[in-house]
């Protein structure tokens, strides 16, 4: 019903004026690339990609309008259906406005989140605020999740640092006999990087390596990026034998 909905037009055009720079993230499970707005929700969007608990990513999704009033340390918000038809009269404290967040996230369980990134140094003014309390309210009137995520999240721990090492490697030239004989000494318990590496009569390690990244990153071998830095010790699975998802720690759901 009405524009809060996702599957309405592009909000770009209601973007324009926005500072910062647009950057394409390769999505090849979609077939396009995710457009972000400034390097935060491209690296977001980088580790959203990877991720094999993610179905489907869309930016900037919907256009969520609301009215709001403070009163005194009391904020109140009312979602609208739509954009108002006629301009309200400017009040002191009180006004209509919208939101686009960021991303909207169907997980393979079916579950949506609604994403919204922020740079941490700007959380404690009353405008942000405002705003995520309405992607807040938003998010639980669709049954929906809602996170925030800041430079710290994207950064806590080894997650985001391994996925752009992983994603370095999809587009180079490989042989594809090794790349099946790779595959097929990948066990469901797991082979170490460095055991998986000399399981081959191929001498050349740093190609066997290379090989090995290649199929991480389009994800015909598994690993779990967040635990920690990928290493000789780090355990290499097969195809769909483990996954991982940042929305269980670091992008946990966020409040306001």
């Amino acid at each position: 019903t009405g524009s809060n909905q996702p599957g309405t037009p592009s909000t770009f055009r209601l973007r324009r004026r926005t500072p910062g720079s647009f950057l394409l993230v390769p999505c090849p499970r979609q077939n396009r690339s995710i457009r972000c707005q400034g390097q935060l929700e491209g690296l977001a969007a980088t580790i959203l990609v990877a991720c094999p608990a993610v179905a489907h990513v869309q930016e900037q999704p919907l256009t969520i309008w609301y009215q709001w009033r403070e009163q005194g340390n009391t904020l109140q918000i009312q979602l609208l259906e739509s954009a108002p038809t006629t301009r309200p009269r400017k009040q002191p404290n009180a006004g209509v406005s919208y939101i686009v967040p960021d991303f909207l996230v169907e997980m393979t369980d079916d579950s949506k989140r609604l994403i919204q990134i922020k740079p941490s140094d700007r959380l404690a003014k009353p405008i942000t605020q405002r705003k995520l309390e309405v992607a807040r309210q938003c998010a639980a009137a669709e049954g929906w999740t809602f996170h925030l995520v800041t430079e710290k999240e994207l950064h806590n721990g080894s997650l985001l640092a391994n996925v752009r090492l992983i994603n370095r490697y999809r587009q180079t030239q490989t042989d594809s006999v090794l790349l099946q004989d790779l595959q097929t000494q990948a066990s469901p318990a797991g082979i170490s990087l460095r055991d998986l590496c000399r399981s081959l009569r191929e001498s050349d390690l740093p190609k066997i390596r290379t090989h090995v990244f290649h199929l991480l990153a389009t994800g015909s071998l598994a690993f779990d990026p967040c635990t920690e830095a990928i290493s000789d010790e780090s355990l290499i699975y097969p195809k769909g034998t483990i996954t991982w998802d940042p929305f269980d720690s670091v992008w946990a759901p966020s409040g306001c």
